[in-house]
C-alpha cells in the first residue's frame, strides 16, 4: 500500500509513525513521540515505512515545514468509497494532481505546491469541510490514491484559502491536530491503547486493571493531575459499556488498581533482561561469528522462546535493535541472519500491527 504514495513526497526526510487517536511518534524509536518542530524527531521514508512494517503502528505520516509543500484535508465527504462530487470538484478547482483516501475511508488528502500559503486554514467551501496546510502540522499518508496525478503547483490554494467560510487560524481538534506541542497529561490521553477501552458489557474491571498496568509500565512518573485527566478520558470512552456513571468511583478503583500492580506493562520483557547475563551463550553459536550483539540477540530468543513456550513468540527489529542498541534497520538484519542460520524459525511476518512471530529452533536441530 505504501509503495502507492508518490515519490515527490517518499523522498522528504520528514516522516513520521502514528497510532491510536492520530499520535505521532519517532520511527527510529519505539514509544517516542515526534515534534512537528523539532526535525531530530523526523525520519526518511524508508525508516517510516520499516517501523510501520514492523507491525505496532496505525500507518505512517508526513510534516509539513512551510518549504512549499502543502496539504489539504477534506473531512467527510467520502461514503461506501464514493467522495462527494463537491469535493472532486473543489479538489480540480485548487489543481490537485494527487488525491487519496484518509485512514478512515470517509475522507480525502492532497498535496501539492503553493508559495506565500498560512500557516493553517479551516472552514466550509460548497458545504465541504475543509483544512489546509503549509507548516507545523502533520498529515497521515495512506498510499491508497483515488487519483493518482502528480505532486505539482497548485494554482487554486491561496485562493481556496481565501474562500473559506468561517476563515480562521487552524487549532485542529478533529482528525489530525495530534501534532502541536502539547501537556503530557493531553498526550497520555490521545495514547491510551485500544486494549484498555470496554468493547462490551462485563469488561469494566478487566480493563480497568489493564490501564493501571499501562500507566504503571509506560508512564510510572505521571502525576496525579495527568492520571485523573487519563482516568477522565477513559471513563469518557468507556462509559458506553459500563454501569459505572460516577467518575468517582472509576478514579477510586483506578487508584487501587494502580496500587496493586506487581507486573506493569512490558515487565515480562524487562525481567528477562536482567537474568540475560547470567545465562551462558547456547552451544555452538559463538562458531557462527555475530558478535557481541548478534549473541545477545541469541539469548534474548532463547529467553523469549522460554516464557512464551509452546507458543511462538513476537518480536519486532524496533523492538529488539532497542534491546540492543542498534539500529532498528541493523537489528533487522541481525534477525534475518538467525533465521538463515536456523537459529530461529520465522512462523509469520509482522505486517501493519503485528510484529513478526518466531520459534527458537537452535537446540531442535
Amino acid at each position: 500500500m505504501l509503495d502507492a504514495i508518490p515519490a515527490e513526497l517518499r523522498c522528504v526526510p520528514r516522516w513520521v509513525v502514528w497510532r491510536g487517536a492520530k499520535v505521532p511518534y519517532r520511527a527510529d524509536s519505539m514509544n517516542s513521540t515526534a515534534s512537528v518542530t523539532d526535525p531530530a524527531t523526523w525520519s526518511p521514508f524508508e525508516a517510516a515505512a520499516i517501523a510501520y512494517g514492523e507491525g505496532g503502528w496505525s500507518g505512517v505520516g508526513l510534516v509539513l515545514a512551510g518549504d512549499g509543500l502543502v496539504g489539504i484535508d477534506l473531512d467527510k465527504c467520502v461514503t461506501a468509497g464514493q467522495p462527494k462530487k463537491e469535493a472532486l470538484a473543489l479538489l480540480k478547482r485548487i489543481g490537485a494532481g494527487y488525491v487519496e483516501l484518509s485512514p478512515s475511508g470517509t475522507g480525502l488528502r492532497a498535496f501539492g505546491r503553493a508559495c506565500g500559503a498560512p500557516t493553517g486554514r479551516r472552514g466550509k467551501i460548497d458545504g465541504i469541510n475543509v483544512e489546509l496546510y503549509s507548516d507545523r502540522r502533520y498529515l497521515t499518508v495512506t498510499g491508497r490514491p483515488i487519483q493518482n496525478g502528480p505532486i505539482g503547483d497548485l494554482p487554486g490554494f491561496l485562493a481556496a484559502v481565501d474562500s473559506l467560510s468561517p476563515t480562521e487560524e487552524v487549532q485542529k481538534t478533529t482528525e489530525d491536530d495530534r501534532s502541536s506541542p502539547q501537556s503530557s497529561s493531553g498526550l497520555f490521553c490521545r495514547s491510551l491503547p485500544p486494549t484498555v477501552i470496554p468493547s462490551g458489557v462485563g469488561e469494566r474491571n478487566r480493563c480497568l486493571f489493564a490501564l493501571a498496568r499501562w500507566v504503571k509500565g509506560v508512564h510510572p512518573d505521571a502525576t496525579t493531575a495527568e492520571l485523573r485527566a487519563l482516568v477522565q478520558e477513559w471513563h469518557r470512552l468507556a462509559l458506553p459499556h459500563i454501569g459505572t456513571a460516577d467518575f468517582t468511583t472509576s478514579w477510586t478503583d483506578f487508584i487501587r488498581g494502580l496500587a496493586a500492580v506487581r507486573t506493569p506493562f512490558g515487565m515480562t520483557l524487562d525481567k528477562l533482561m536482567e537474568r540475560l547475563d547470567e545465562k551462558p551463550l547456547p552451544e555452538g553459536i559463538a562458531e557462527l561469528g555475530y558478535g557481541e550483539a548478534g549473541n545477545r540477540l541469541v539469548c534474548i530468543c532463547e529467553a523469549l522462546a522460554a516464557h512464551h513456550a509452546p507458543e511462538p513468540f513476537f518480536l519486532s527489529s524496533r523492538q529488539a535493535g532497542e534491546l540492543l542498541g542498534v539500529h532498528f534497520t541493523d537489528a533487522s538484519k541481525m534477525l534475518a541472519a538467525l533465521v538463515m542460520d536456523r537459529v530461529l524459525h520465522l512462523e509469520t511476518r509482522g505486517a501493519g500491527r503485528i510484529a513478526s512471530r518466531y520459534r527458537y529452533c537452535w537446540g531442535a536441530r
